[in-house]
């Protein structure tokens, strides 16, 4: 692993694709002692940052700007201390924002959409310890479909597999997360770490605390309950159009992971009948390449 001399002594990265409850994950970790979490500033440079290509597509603009936007009630406003503005989000601003110093802290803990690296390994920050959070496909799907169709009304007749590429990816999130833990392991000489979200769910004490454990970390008990509430976002680093978007308590993105005060045992498996059948086929794509990873997780 290449490496960087600046503090903190750990960097660690959390991969995901989308809906994979990375949010409450990256909550939980938010009051681990000494952290500095930062939340999607490569999906922030993919989407809205200069670099984005969604920036000319009149219909993701209207959907952001008419729809998604409006749904944040004033009173519900997150407090924003580290945000910063999405015109600086280049992916090489971000880089080198994810490799410097963080006086003061102990260790840094960032998470992102592995799709959103558009497969440029060169966007992938230096010195960090990647990690990956998989999720089973009759879960994401439907929570995927579910939400952008809450966020994003306009999209409610649309094949989930037709929405543009910039939002659902070419491999729907699960080809982008293991190519990219491929070269994680090939590349950066790295043993992929790997945590299922139902076993975090199922057993969150002993994912957690191997999770640590690997990392370097100290697992405490406290990290198994947390407040409720949006108010940890204020110490995330994160650009503002992504906070303000996503942090409304009713609608957004990350209403469930604000929602929680601890990880919740998962509900049983919706079968086939249960799921919307244009989502049939991408589940049934995606499953060997999450079986592939499900067989490399930390064991409960």
């Amino acid at each position: 692993m290449d490496e960087i001399s600046n503090e903190p002594k750990r960097r660690i990265f959390l991969w995901t694709a989308p809906r994979s409850l990375a949010t409450v994950f990256t909550k939980c970790m938010s009051f681990a002692e000494g952290v500095q979490i930062i939340k999607e500033v490569i999906t922030s440079a993919h989407l809205i940052g200069p670099d984005c290509t969604a920036a000319q597509d009149d219909e993701f603009q209207k959907t952001c700007n008419v729809e998604a936007i409006p749904l944040i009630p004033e009173s519900n406003a997150v407090k924003i201390d580290l945000a910063f503005d999405a015109n600086k989000a280049s992916f090489q601003w971000v880089k080198e924002m994810l490799e410097s110093p963080f006086p003061g802290k102990s260790f840094v803990f960032a998470h992102d959409q592995a799709f959103s690296l558009r497969s440029n390994y060169g966007n992938i920050p230096r010195g960090f310890r990647h990690t990956f959070l998989i999720r089973n496909p009759y879960r994401l799907f439907p929570s995927w479909k579910k939400t952008y169709v809450k966020m994003m009304p306009s999209f409610i007749d649309k094949p989930f597999a037709d929405m543009p590429k910039y939002v659902v990816p070419a491999k729907f999130g699960y080809g982008e997360l293991y190519d990219l833990m491929v070269h994680v392991k090939e590349k950066l000489g790295q043993s992929p770490i790997v945590i299922d979200a139902d076993d975090l769910q199922a057993n969150p004490a002993s994912v957690l605390q191997q999770y640590c454990h690997l990392l370097g970390l100290e697992f405490k008990e406290s990290l198994l309950q947390w407040e409720v509430g949006n108010g940890v976002t204020s110490t995330w680093i994160a650009t503002k159009a992504a906070l303000e978007v996503n942090n409304t308590a009713e609608g957004g993105y990350f209403e469930d992971a604000f929602k929680s005060t601890e990880f919740h045992p998962p509900k049983e498996l919706p079968s086939r009948e249960q799921i919307d059948p244009d989502l049939l086929p991408l589940i049934d794509q995606c499953m060997p390449i999450y079986e592939k990873m499900y067989s490399m997780r930390i064991r409960p």
